[in-house]
């Protein structure tokens, strides 16, 4: 009777080799990654209107002090 055959240990742990993967990386590195200067400027604005709230109410605190 014929022993079952286990096909993931013929393979590398990652399935391809990591060569394989970084030369395809490279290629298309740059097409593949999604443009964040919404997010960053979303960020920004975030912060600044924390920031502006924080000064906003320690002016408060001061001025009833």
């Amino acid at each position: 009777m014929a022993q079952p055959h286990d096909r993931l240990a013929d393979r590398p742990a990652g399935g391809r080799d990591a060569a394989a993967k970084a030369s395809e990386r490279a290629e298309t590195g740059a097409a593949t990654e999604p443009v964040l200067k919404g997010t960053f400027a979303s960020v920004m604005l975030l912060g600044l209107f924390l920031l502006l709230s924080w000064i906003a109410v320690f002016a408060l605190f001061i001025a009833r002090g």
